[in-house]
């Protein structure tokens, strides 16, 4: 039976569904939906293919788990959250002014609160019991650090080399946006939350398993996502991302990484 306390949330999380399908959809089939540049305008469609035949299945397929009780399946569930609030981010900030800017608001909006409310009403004392404690977490908190190291230590030194050079850097200008959307996003969600859950995890914290994991299955979703808008954009412009390498090497981590903590994950579905 699915908690009375939790149907709030799954209403909302359904609401978002609709939402982000709606999205992705106009985005893929909308001609003249997207007013930005060749380069992003591919880059927005790929990132649609993945939330819709990705991200979206996942959420509700998680949904209805945790509606019955998985643990597991409700950490699938808030990291699918995770990425909605950071994926529509860029949306609302980066996306040239179009006809769905208040459906990029609502999508950013919804998922935020709702992952806000569905971790008040998480229990990470009770949560964590159900992870091995033998399990290696160093080596993936250490990974974590590692990412967060180095992809933000990126943007920063590429941020810092305008201060003294006075050349703004070509993945910035590429995009024709007057800001470093990416590296603002990245610096004050990405980076703080890989590092938080990190340390947290680190120290065995009984949050920093459940943040760890629902920042690693945001992270791999997001990654594949990069991969798939460098392979549109490629297609569509014949521009490589020079950062695809990258990509592919820090979402790897992220898979093998979230594949052995919820490996160590106790199994608990209950239909």
């Amino acid at each position: 039976m699915v908690e009375e306390k939790g149907r709030l949330l799954y209403v909302l999380t359904l609401f978002l569904v609709l939402l982000a399908s709606i999205s992705s959809l106009g985005g893929l089939f909308m001609e003249g939906l997207y007013r930005d540049n060749d380069l992003v305008v591919s880059a927005w469609q790929g990132n649609d293919i993945v939330t819709l035949c990705v991200v979206v299945p996942m959420m509700l397929i998680a949904m209805y788990y945790a509606a019955h009780n998985s643990r597991k399946a409700s950490l699938f569930w808030m990291g699918s959250l995770w990425y909605m609030v950071y994926n529509y981010m860029f949306y609302m900030f980066g996306a040239t002014f179009n006809y769905f800017f208040l459906l990029y608001v609502a999508l950013f909006t919804l998922s935020t609160y709702t992952l806000i409310l569905a971790l008040i009403r998480t229990s990470p004392q009770e949560l964590s019991q159900y992870f091995n404690r033998r399990m290696p977490v160093k080596w993936i908190s250490g990974y974590m650090l590692f990412f967060a190291i180095l992809l933000g230590g990126m943007w920063i030194v590429l941020s810092l080399s305008f201060i003294i050079t006075g050349q703004v850097h070509q993945s910035i200008l590429q995009t024709d946006h007057p800001t470093a959307i990416v590296f603002a996003v990245d610096l004050s969600l990405l980076i703080p939350s890989l590092i938080l859950s990190g340390v947290m995890l680190w120290r065995r914290k009984p949050w920093g398993f459940v943040l760890s994991s629902i920042v690693l299955i945001k992270a791999a979703a997001y990654g594949l996502a990069l991969i798939i808008m460098t392979v549109v954009s490629y297609y569509k412009t014949d521009i490589i991302d020079p950062f695809i390498l990258l990509w592919i090497l820090l979402t790897s981590g992220c898979i093998v990484s979230l594949g052995v903590l919820l490996r160590n994950m106790k199994k608990d579905v209950q239909v």
